[in-house]
């Protein structure tokens, strides 16, 4: 007899939901049903963006299973296997600039303290002894690994770690809503690009290896996004100082902006593209550092390897579910969806907004998009934390069977969540989406006037 999501006891450790969270016993498409039969829209794609084919595709799992039967794995660094060469080509049609030499890794975590490596490799090779910091923005998430954590500016995620953690300068946030300064949103843009210039003197440019921020910023920001120019103004930069670039696309690669990568909306190619979560579709753990032939030839020229390596490098079979994934997204045009559902989910936010007065920004591009809350619209005065109303939205939305993704909170910061639907959303499903979350806020906004 299947336990009920109340029976099950379970032994795992870390849930902050616990044994609450209700138990999943299957999933199709968009949603999710657990043991009691009750039916959830994933409108987060898992964490944020990993379920981009959706659930259920039986391409992804043959493909899986017949890799399995040929080999399971071998040592990455000692073999090459066909798979893990084809979705490298595959990957390299999808990437703006030169980006076509691949590294694929289990997760985004593993990504990007694969690139803060590289970079350093890089540096190390062309005789910049001392380049070995990663400068990033104070509002920013790029892993859960110690090196990953330290370029991060998330506060909640950051403190119970902070003195196993490298003191980084960082660069300014790039959040035009809570700006007060009355510049235009281009010439906003402008002054934080020309923010990395300040903390490069600061931290020493001999001492500065590379660049790296999110295009569109995800569980640190709620999407925020910068205007046209940022990042062609950020390229300037890095190039005038000989640093390196990275854009993590952890979250916004593959699709999930409308864009075959987040960047693409500022027409800017990055020196090096971390990808992961949608790569594999969720079937698989999978991560990508994708490195421009540039980058490459200076360790050609050198002759030397690249010092780095992880036991689950170039899993085949997580391999051949990201190229089952990457054969999808382009047969069914599933980045051309994001882009029309996402013009969609915006139009229908817009509406959201004018219906509760709780919301006070929309942001965001194809199906990432981003909503701040706030206590009063006019002045943009954050609720109070202690009320925790990001944690309340979360529940009230699986109370009305969707899942919304908490943003970074607390002093400071404003409550603010996550709407990021998968890429084969329907204009069905970008509705039932948005009358579950209108229903959501009813309840913790009518929560608010009683307390």
């Amino acid at each position: 007899m299947a336990q009920t999501m109340t029976q099950a006891a379970g032994s795992m450790f870390g849930s902050w939901l616990g044994n609450s969270a209700p138990l999943i016993e299957r999933a199709e498409g968009v949603r999710l049903w657990d043991v009691d039969g009750k039916e959830y829209i994933d409108a987060t794609s898992g964490a944020i963006a990993v379920i981009s084919v959706g659930h259920g595709r039986q391409e992804v799992v043959d493909a899986m299973a017949e890799q399995g039967r040929k080999f399971s794995y071998v040592q990455g660094g000692r073999f090459r296997h066909e798979v893990a060469d084809e979705l490298a080509t595959e990957l390299a049609r999808f990437t703006p600039g030169d980006l076509n030499r691949a590294i694929f890794v289990s997760g985004g975590s593993e990504a990007n303290e694969t690139a803060i490596k590289l970079a350093r490799a890089y540096q190390l090779i062309k005789g910049n002894l001392d380049r070995h910091l990663v400068l990033s923005r104070e509002r920013s998430y790029h892993g859960n690994t110690l090196g990953a954590l330290a370029v991060s500016g998330y506060d909640q995620r950051r403190a119970p770690y902070e003195p196993l953690l490298l003191n980084i300068p960082k660069v300014c946030e790039v959040n035009y809503y809570r700006d007060d300064s009355g510049l235009s949103y281009e010439e906003y843009g402008r002054v934080c690009a020309d923010d990395l210039e300040r903390a490069i003197q600061e931290a020493g440019p001999r001492r500065v290896s590379a660049f790296i921020a999110e295009p569109i910023v995800g569980a640190a920001g709620a999407a925020t996004t910068p205007p046209a120019g940022y990042f062609e103004r950020i390229r300037e930069i890095c190039d005038a100082y000989d640093i390196l670039f990275i854009a993590d696309e952890v979250i916004t690669g593959l699709g999930k902006t409308g864009r075959n990568f987040g960047i693409d909306h500022w027409g800017v190619a990055p020196d090096i593209i971390v990808t992961a979560k949608g790569l594999a579709g969720g079937y698989a753990p999978l991560g990508a550092v994708l490195v421009s032939e540039r980058v490459e030839q200076v360790f050609k020229d050198a002759e030397q390897p690249f010092m780095h390596g992880y036991t689950y490098m170039s899993h085949p079979v997580s391999c051949a579910a990201g190229l089952a994934v990457l054969r999808i997204i382009e047969r069914e045009g599933l980045i051309q969806n994001a882009a029309e559902r996402g013009g969609l989910l915006f139009e229908q936010l817009e509406h959201l907004k004018a219906e509760h007065p709780l919301i006070g920004d929309i942001r965001g591009k194809g199906l990432l998009a981003g909503i701040e809350l706030v206590r009063d619209r006019d002045t943009k005065e954050p609720l109070d934390p202690e009320l925790g109303v990001s944690l309340r939205l979360v529940q009230a939305a699986l109370d009305h069977g969707i899942t919304v993704y908490p943003c970074q909170t607390g002093p400071g910061h404003s409550d603010q969540f996550l709407v990021s639907p998968p890429l084969v959303s329907t204009p069905d499903d970008i509705e039932e989406i948005v009358n579950r979350l209108s229903l959501a806020l009813d309840d913790v906004e009518e929560g608010l006037r009683a307390s």
